[in-house]
């Protein structure tokens, strides 16, 4: 039997988050720049006698929750006649934290996809996968395209980004969770952002400026800072260590700091990493 496939799940950060309105379907109009990170988790794939999933750490609820479970039936049921009842094993190694914002699940999907088109020989293009997507999830897409990417609607309207300057980046997971859907009711009565479009404009011509990074914005960071007070702790530690930025991250809890120091970011990451379920020392990825 030859080896399995493997390859990697990018984490993601949003280095820029405005809730643009309320939608007819019940979702909010997003505008968010989406950046895939080096780090992330490891999946591989091989043919077998059913779907299945396994993993180096419990997952929790049952196992056809799973996204990456999810991914496998949906590429199944949509192209039943290609795949002809064949199945597929996942090893899922998890490196990302779940509920931090960092997009773990949505990029195991993505991944999930990309293998089982390749396992099961479908030959299926991109824009067949990316067809997928929003079935999983507003994130998957992205995982999907660009490492850098603009995204309006939910988050799966996207469009290609300049890439950003190199940044040493922490990543810093404090030890509470953030339900998203308590974070979106958080934002009710708050008048809806209109930086976007001054955003996107300025971040096509200064892409390459450290200092525009400064000026990064999470519309959920005020009153998810206002509430918990570990995520309010973590994010005064790492500003204390001299950052261009500090910024929550999704609707949290994941804060990142971005610096032009490794060094800086080495001291940072020691600093914080008594604070936190997770820390980690990373750098973008160029290259999905």
């Amino acid at each position: 039997m030859p080896s399995p496939t493997v390859l990697s799940c990018p984490a993601k950060l949003n280095l820029f988050l405005e809730i643009r309105g309320k939608r007819p379907d019940g979702y909010h109009e997003l505008g968010t720049l989406f950046q895939a990170l080096e780090f992330g988790d490891t999946l591989s794939a091989e043919p077998w006698d059913r779907i299945e999933v396994i993993c180096d750490r419990d997952i929790p609820g049952r196992p056809e929750d799973n996204l990456v479970y999810k991914a496998a039936v949906l590429v199944q049921t949509r192209y039943a006649e290609k795949v002809k009842g064949r199945g597929i094993r996942f090893s899922l190694t998890k490196r990302i934290p779940t509920g931090a914002g960092l997009g773990g699940g949505s990029s195991d999907a993505a991944t999930a996809l990309r293998l089982a088109n390749e396992i099961w020989n479908l030959k299926l293009t991109d824009s067949e996968l990316l067809s997928l997507a929003p079935e999983l999830g507003a994130d998957v897409a992205f995982f999907l395209s660009t490492p850098t990417a603009f995204a309006e609607g939910r988050g799966d309207v996207l469009s290609p980004a300049p890439p950003p300057f190199p940044f040493h980046v922490v990543i810093a997971t404090p030890q509470c969770h953030v339900e998203t859907a308590w974070a979106y009711h958080e934002l009710q009565g708050k008048e809806f952002g209109s930086h976007w479009e001054n955003f996107k404009s300025g971040y096509a011509s200064k892409a390459a400026d450290p200092a525009f990074y400064s000026g990064l914005h999470n519309d959920f960071e005020s009153p998810i800072l206002a509430h918990f007070a570990e995520i309010r702790e973590v994010h005064k530690v790492l500003n204390s260590c001299g950052p261009v930025k500090t910024l929550l991250t999704g609707s949290g809890a994941s804060l990142f700091a971005l610096f032009q120091e490794e060094q800086k970011a080495r001291n940072c990451l020691d600093t914080v990493a008594p604070l936190c379920r997770f820390s980690a020392l990373t750098h973008f990825n160029y290259s999905l």
